[in-house]
């Protein structure tokens, strides 16, 4: 009979203190989680890397002196992106000279020549990410080389990501710069780039 009246007390002295309530120790708990460690890195793998619809991806253009739209095709490209983790990102591709549209089948013909994009010696153009920067909400800023012609510069393309769509980025280059002279003025060889890669549901 005493045992069990001291079981009883027991109890009664733990029930305020919280029994079977147990929190985990500090060391253990991880800040706007809801449990151990461990917690916050699950949030981030439930984010992994996207992919992309190779054969939907496309790269359109408007040289702005003569008001020129076109695309270029042929397309193969590696991206490994995870949002969460831009870090580690790249970017790699490359485009088909031969592929360049502008709806003027002359045109189009004449820019293969030699004194422009070369396609007889230079038929694919390069591009590979070296780094790539979070710049806010869904901003993104990679930065890579850019080979044209045989000639490699640095470009800063800007990506903005809408995970339900596409990952869609813009860039401007002056294409008398990778020695294809349309005008020989640069500012009249500038290029505004569009690059649309739709996520793969």
């Amino acid at each position: 009979m005493k045992t069990y009246l001291n079981s009883i007390l027991f109890l009664i002295v733990l029930i305020p203190f919280g029994y079977g309530q147990f929190t985990p120790p500090a060391d253990k708990m991880i800040s706007g989680s809801n449990g151990y460690l461990g917690h916050e890195e699950a949030l981030i793998n439930d984010f992994i890397k996207l992919d992309f619809d190779k054969k939907n991806a496309k790269i359109s253009f408007d040289f702005i002196s003569e008001d020129t739209n076109g695309t270029i095709g042929g397309l193969d490209f590696k991206i490994s992106f995870n949002p969460e983790d831009p870090d580690n990102a790249y970017f790699k591709g490359t485009a088909l000279v031969n592929t360049l549209e502008t709806g003027n089948f002359l045109r189009d013909g004449h820019l293969m020549w030699e004194k422009f994009f070369y396609k007889k010696k230079y038929p694919k153009i390069n591009f590979e990410s070296s780094e790539v920067v979070h710049f806010g909400d869904n901003n993104y800023k990679v930065i890579g080389n850019l080979t044209i012609k045989g000639i490699t510069k640095e470009v800063i393309i800007n990506f903005t990501l809408d995970i339900t769509k596409n990952l869609l980025g813009k860039t401007t280059i002056y294409t008398s710069d990778y020695g294809v002279n349309i005008h020989d003025e640069r500012e009249k060889n500038k290029l505004d780039i569009v690059f649309d890669f739709p996520i793969l549901k």
